[in-house]
């Protein structure tokens, strides 16, 4: 199945919206999200004003020093009676991070694709394979993927934003099927997180990430009955 929604094909043909530049202290602290629907990266061109515009087919992100980075869909092959599932490419702008000046774009194929956490100052690209979140201090990023359609590469992956592009700083992959969520946190070493995991029998596991002079260790709690 398409990781899209089939209304967001409407949205690809939305008239550019040019405005002033923001300067990036106007902007929130917080991530912006622009949502997954028709009218998502419609509202994002307001609120991210001369980051980035949309024309057809074609989004295009601006980056310092006046260059600019240049995405190109085939959405035509993506939907209707000429369905062509290789050609299939639709990108859409997903998010931006004001604390790291950072771009998240959606490459949605026929079936499965993944997200570029894309670099304003260098125009770096780091393919993650779901929507990612910052830690308190904005030092590293994770993504955890719970997808049941497509191969999970890493089933949790954290990425250090010390470098550009970031450091991939620590990747778990399960040998069994495990959903895992964040549940705190707390702050640059210490995440709560909480799986569930289906392996002959089905329950709930807590567990700490926790990053030391050697970096990251999974700890495994205690279990529970899956809820």
């Amino acid at each position: 199945m398409l990781r899209y929604l089939p209304a967001l094909l409407l949205a690809l043909g939305a008239p550019v919206l040019i405005g002033p530049a923001w300067s990036q202290d106007t902007l929130p602290h917080a991530p912006i999200v622009c949502t997954k629907d028709s009218a998502g990266e419609t509202a994002c061109l307001q609120k991210l004003r001369g980051h980035f515009t949309r024309t057809a087919n074609t989004l295009t992100l601006k980056l310092d020093g006046g260059k600019s980075k240049t995405y190109v869909d085939n959405a035509a092959a993506c939907d209707g009676e000429n369905v062509e599932a290789s050609k299939c490419l639709v990108y859409t702008l997903r998010g931006y991070f004001p604390r790291t000046q950072s771009y998240l774009v959606e490459k949605a194929l026929y079936e499965c694709g993944n997200y570029l956490f894309v670099s304003r100052r260098t125009g770096s690209e780091t393919p993650m394979q779901e929507v990612p979140v910052l830690s308190p201090s904005a030092k590293y990023l994770l993504s955890i993927d719970q997808s049941d359609a497509c191969e999970r590469e890493h089933d949790i992956a954290i990425w250090s934003l010390l470098t550009d592009p970031p450091t991939l700083d620590f990747k778990y992959k399960a040998e069994r099927y495990e959903n895992w969520e964040v549940k705190a946190w707390t702050n640059d070493a210490h995440i709560s997180m909480k799986a569930w995991i289906n392996d002959k029998t089905s329950y709930d596991q807590e567990a700490e990430l926790v990053r030391g002079q050697r970096g990251w260790t999974l700890n495994f709690g205690k279990k529970s009955d899956h809820r």
